[in-house]
């Protein structure tokens, strides 16, 4: 499978380099601005508002269904783990480790260790969603300026440039891809064969993107 990531990525690569040399380096420029602007927006904030979302919407939802496993489970903490089905297997592999030998560890204590473990799946989602967003609005200018391509010669020049912005954007577009492949591989747990950490670290395309991956860091 990973001839098949590898495919993808070239694919999204040359795509991004040959819409930017028909859009020009006008509007090429302004997209590139967008997508920059867009990433570092969207790192700012998922790393800053990510922790009062997950108390505010996720940690309330997440204490409740802890109190519950642990209830059921008599104060067995293992067995509590086990029954906290809303988690992905490696998820719930990893909070055993974290309560292996806690003796009669809290439901607080449990919910304690998941918030690290589930925050950064709250930033991957926060940074998708204000990336696309700054993004579209800097494409709303991008057809503003694609007429300048109708120039004579500078139409021509705006091309040119256009075609090694591309490559920029291209590798760009590429990092992001290899992020969104991160997530759902880490989602899926496991569950599909095609996409496991081990399968995409055979690609070229993704081990070099990838180890760009800034969630990849202990919070």
């Amino acid at each position: 499978m990973a001839w098949i990531y590898d495919l993808v990525f070239l694919i999204v690569f040359a795509f991004a380099a040959v819409a930017s040399w028909r859009k020009g380096f006008l509007a090429s420029l302004t997209e590139l601005v967008g997508a920059v602007v867009g990433v570092g927006v969207a790192v700012w904030a998922s790393r800053s508002l990510s922790v009062p979302i997950y108390e505010q919407f996720v940690s309330g939802s997440v204490s409740e269904k802890v109190e519950s496993a642990v209830a059921q489970s008599g104060g067995d903490l293992a067995a509590a783990v086990q029954a906290m089905d809303f988690l992905p297997d490696t998820v719930r592999d990893t909070l055993a480790q974290l309560v292996q030998g806690a003796g009669n560890a809290l439901p607080e204590q449990i919910t304690t260790a998941l918030e690290p473990i589930l925050l950064p799946f709250v930033q991957v989602l926060l940074f998708v969603v204000l990336c696309m967003v700054v993004r579209w609005v800097f494409r709303l200018l991008v057809g503003l300026l694609r007429h300048v391509n109708g120039v004579p010669l500078l139409g021509g020049v705006n091309r040119l440039l256009g075609l090694v912005l591309g490559l920029m954007t291209g590798a760009l577009d590429c990092w992001l891809l290899a992020l969104l492949l991160w997530f759902a591989a880490s989602v899926t747990a496991g569950l599909l064969e095609f996409l496991t950490l081990s399968v995409l670290n055979q690609s070229v395309g993704y081990s070099f993107f990838g180890a760009f991956n800034p969630f990849l860091v202990h919070y």
